[in-house]
């Protein structure tokens, strides 16, 4: 056993030297070669251990080494580091650094791969002049630098774009700056320069599946995708087309839901753009997580082998697990390389910004008073809140600047009649804001009349503050006072938003003089049939109006459907053929009686309280009552 491992070992270093020689001679003999990009392995431990499979999951760092489209999941900042070494030869390490912008992320990631060898150098001896004796002297050494420096964008094209079908795309591109460099004996120009792009898809259809594409080094060799050494020779660098898909069949986002279980299953295939006879390349992968700080994970890696009889697909087994804990999530992979023990290869990363279930931001101030969303009966209110981070140098509300005083602050601010909105910024010493929260008051009118329990103050309230009611100077409403027919008239008109001056001479009441103060609002609404005279020719408007008659008006006004069938009486002290059953009928059906109980009592005067709860019921009242309490509109 001893023997064969010895005998892979010396295989393994004999294929390198030829590899590397090969290389050398490449520079004096060949015009074009294919260049070997490090970025291709050093993709990160979580992908490695499912297979390499990523194009499609893309929802971590990794993706600027593999999709640059999923950067755009990145939430908040994230680095992460790998180290390996590749068939226990050539050491691999990565960085990344990803950082989230409010339409975008950005990130920066260095590759490095390195080997390093001692390889025999010929000499030639003279003896006595004579003889030639050829000879080796151990001990020469070769070095071998392949590095990459890669920069990224991520972007939601919903940022950019306002199209529905969009809003689940996001795009992405690296640029990547190679750097090779050979030395040892008799090796000159053994360094090169070059750069490519890759570029990423990502789209999202559902929470449970996950589309995604990638193409690797797609700038055009003429276009400068290439790597070129100081001899002048250039290489190009292997182009491929990746097609990917995942999909979440447990876990809060999966297709189901099994107690903690998350299961996330990879698909991608490789398509080599550069030459039409290579095959394809399958990549799968499984992560389960039977708990939020555990993933174990499993994949298929294919690659192509060089045999005897030409280039063939070669199935490489995968595994690996994650442990994630206060952001931090350290990863191994195990890697197999065409079933040679000696060749498999252990890959180590340390990542950090990364969350199952992201936990609560640091919280920079408090407000202590007052609470968001409520509604307010003052003329003013007091902001007040404690600094828990000294961090805080200052607080801003709604553009003024508010003193702090022993990590407090405090600040009274006036309100208007309706909406209030107050926004709280608190800034760091270069005036970067830090944490913001939103106050949102909602001030009422209120009358010192009307009682907290009073049966219809929210209507009051209500319509006071849209100035559809007024109260009497002495800050009183008097709701059980009664209501004449032309200030009944005047309200409706006032609701309605009516113009009165084209109906002034029609139609005519007798008792209703030209220069009367409410003449416009009571033919008005007249002319609409909302309101009707008596039968000789008068309108009475200091009259109180009667309860029927108000509410067979404010149907009318509401435009309710007054030829629904009548079962039976809606009230049992009216009878099925009094004048205004319809409307009666239509009211209570459309809920603007639910005060009264089983009597209409008909005759009994309307009261103020009484007309603004029937009215706040009707379409013209209750969507601005709505829009008033709906912040957002």
């Amino acid at each position: 056993m001893q023997g064969r491992r010895e005998k892979i070992n010396i295989s393994k270093k004999i294929f390198i030297a030829i590899l590397f020689l090969v290389s050398i001679c490449s520079w004096a003999f060949a015009e074009t070669k294919v260049a070997n990009d490090p970025t291709r392995i050093s993709v990160g431990a979580r992908s490695l251990g499912m297979g390499k499979t990523f194009v499609g999951i893309s929802d971590d760092i990794s993706s600027v080494f593999i999709n640059p489209a999923g950067l755009s999941n990145i939430d908040p900042w994230q680095f992460t580091s790998m180290a390996g070494k590749f068939i226990n030869e050539i050491n691999y390490v990565n960085l990344g650094y990803a950082y989230p912008f409010s339409k975008g992320t950005l990130a920066i990631a260095y590759v490095s791969s390195n080997l390093g060898f001692l390889s025999p150098s010929p000499t030639i001896d003279t003896v006595d002049g004579i003889r030639i004796i050829p000879s080796t002297t151990e001990g020469v050494s070769y070095n071998y630098d392949n590095n990459a420096l890669l920069i990224a964008c991520g972007v939601k094209l919903k940022d950019f774009l306002n199209f529905s079908i969009l809003k689940n795309i996001s795009l992405g591109t690296t640029i990547k700056l190679f750097s090779q460099s050979l030395a040892g004996p008799d090796i000159s120009n053994g360094s090169a320069r070059g750069k490519d792009l890759d570029v990423g898809l990502l789209f999202e259809p559902s929470s449970f599946l996950r589309l995604g594409f990638a193409g690797h080094n797609v700038l055009p060799f003429d276009m400068g995708g290439k790597m070129v050494w100081g001899s002048g020779v250039e290489e190009s660098l292997p182009s491929t087309l990746t097609f990917g898909s995942s999909f979440n069949l447990l876990g809060e986002k999966g297709l189901t839901k099994l107690g903690s279980n998350d299961l996330l299953i990879g698909l991608d295939y490789d398509i080599s753009s550069g030459s039409n006879t290579l095959p394809g390349l399958l990549h799968f992968g499984i992560q389960w997580s039977p708990v939020e700080i555990l993933d174990l994970r499993m994949g298929l890696d294919q690659d192509l082998l060089g045999t005897s009889n030409g280039l063939e697909t070669y199935n490489n087994f995968t595994a690996g697990v994650g442990f994630l804990l206060n952001g931090y999530r350290f990863d191994y992979a195990y890697h197999q390389y065409c079933s040679v023990s000696d060749n498999d290869t252990h890959y180590f990363s340390i990542s950090y910004g990364l969350w199952k279930t992201k936990p609560e931001p640091e919280k920079q101030f408090d407000l202590l008073f007052p609470e968001d969303n409520i509604i307010s009966y003052e003329d003013s209110t007091k902001i007040t809140g404690v600094i828990h981070n000294k961090k805080v140098k200052q607080i801003v509300i709604n553009e003024i600047d508010v003193p702090i005083k022993e990590l407090s602050f405090e600040a009274t601010f006036s309100l208007e009649l309706g909406k209030n909105s107050f926004l709280v910024l608190a800034l760091d010493e270069k005036g970067k804001i830090i944490e913001k929260e939103k106050i949102r008051i909602l001030r009422f009118l209120t009358f010192k009349d009307i009682p907290n329990d009073y049966w219809a103050k929210s209507s009051i309230d209500q319509m006071a503050t849209l100035d559809i009611v007024t109260g009497y100077p002495d800050e009183t409403f008097r709701p059980e006072n009664r209501v004449s027919r032309a200030e009944f008239a005047t309200l409706l008109f006032k609701v309605k938003g009516l113009q009165g001056k084209e109906f002034a001479d029609y139609p005519y009441f007798n008792d209703v003089p030209s220069d009367y103060w409410a003449i416009e609002p009571i033919k008005t609404i007249a002319k609409t049939g909302d309101m009707t005279g008596y039968p000789d020719g008068t309108f009475r408007p200091m009259q109180s109006i009667t309860r029927i008659e108000g509410i067979a008006a404010i149907a009318r006004f509401g435009k309710l459907y007054l030829d629904q069938p009548i079962y039976e009486v809606p009230f049992i002290d009216i009878n099925g053929r009094n004048w205004a059953i319809k409307e009666i009928n239509a009211a209570k059906a459309a809920g603007y009686l639910k005060f009264l109980d089983k009597k209409l009592e008909p005759k009994k005067a309307l009261t103020r309280a009484e007309v603004v709860e029937i009215l706040s019921h009707t379409k013209f009242i209750s969507k601005k009552t709505e829009d008033l309490m709906n912040w957002e509109k």
